[in-house]
């Protein structure tokens, strides 16, 4: 009997303390912590629909000059932190898009949502804009598996290539990257994840996906700022140069990518096709990278018949943002070869 009340009482004393902890959380996280709305419910935003699929979508440069497909990463990122991407507009008609489910695109089911049906949209993004003619394709991180996956399943249509630190293109699932966030949920992680869960108690969410969203956009930022990512430079003094143009409000998508990057998912016809695609295809990698960087792409590069390799120095992953000086250099000289 004294057990049964001593296990009571603490029982009654745990429950106390959470709820006291509970309260003070919901307290501390008190603030605006907003989740955009996506084209479904502000049709403001600049946007295309294509066969029936909206996508958020904008574009840069004359029509009339050759078009440069962008892929942004993910799966479920958004185009935002590429837009320094737009200063090739000056030769080039530059298109971004948020890929289905992600950035500020509708939401949609996980049925909709895999390798496959993201080549097809890719697919529709290059016919509309490229108006028959083959384009140039710019990837970076899951878009550069995306577009790897495009070149092997459509090579008549990409006169060259860029693929900017893709993930790993020769296994069938994302395992390397799924090891690698699971040994990154140590304390650091949840001292993160508890409190974020708790601000979207806060939100007005636009639609039913904004919650999930919130807490994978902001897990994913975590992860990737992180040294357990070894994604960037250890230096301080790297730092991210922000668009000349304005960046769309950030979304991440949730559904987008638990399914393509989930444990179901099917990657391995990148690599069972990419032989297809004869044109030269420059690989990108950074300096500071040391999970998918220059000795990780140089092993993986080999899958198409024709490949370079070019190292962005003073960059990590998102060298786009922290190198785009010589970045787009790079991606300026190899286009302006292209016959």
């Amino acid at each position: 009997m004294k057990l049964i009340t001593r296990f009571i009482r603490w029982t009654a004393i745990l429950v106390g303390v959470l709820g006291l902890l509970s309260v003070g959380l919901f307290l501390a996280t008190a603030g605006d912590h907003s989740v955009p709305a996506t084209v479904a419910t502000d049709p403001t935003l600049p946007h295309v629909t294509i066969d029936g699929v909206t996508f958020h979508a904008e574009t840069f440069g004359d029509p009339q000059n050759p078009t440069m497909v962008v892929v942004h990463g993910g799966p479920g990122g958004d185009y935002g932190y590429l837009l320094n991407l737009h200063q090739l507009a000056d030769k080039y008609h530059v298109v971004f898009y948020d890929q289905r489910g992600a950035g500020l695109s509708p939401r949609v089911d996980a049925s909709e949502l895999s390798l496959t049906s993201s080549i097809e949209d890719l697919h529709r993004i290059v016919t509309h804009y490229g108006q028959g003619e083959p384009v140039h394709l710019v990837g970076h991180s899951w878009g550069a598996m995306l577009a790897a996956g495009y070149l092997g399943q459509h090579p008549a249509f990409v006169t060259k290539a860029v693929l900017a630190e893709p993930g790993e293109l020769t296994n069938s699932s994302p395992t390397a990257l799924q090891e690698r966030q699971a040994a990154a949920r140590d304390i650091r992680y949840y001292r993160v994840l508890i409190p974020t869960i708790f601000e979207t108690f806060h939100m007005e969410p636009p639609d039913a996906d904004a919650r999930a969203d919130y807490i994978f956009g902001r897990m994913s930022q975590a992860f990737v700022g992180s040294s357990a990512s070894s994604y960037r430079c250890a230096d301080e003094d790297v730092s991210e140069t922000t668009p000349a143009v304005p960046v769309p409000p950030s979304r991440f998508g949730a559904t987008a990518f638990s399914t393509i990057f989930g444990e179901q998912a099917d990657l391995s016809a990148i690599a069972a096709n990419a032989g297809n695609y004869t044109n030269e295809v420059l690989f990108i990698a950074s300096e500071c990278n040391n999970f998918i960087g220059e000795a990780f792409q140089r092993r993986q590069m080999t899958i198409f018949p024709n490949t370079q390799l070019v190292v962005i120095p003073n960059a990590g992953h998102n060298m786009i943002t922290e190198n785009p000086v010589d970045t787009l250099r790079v991606i300026r000289d190899y286009f302006a070869d292209a016959s």
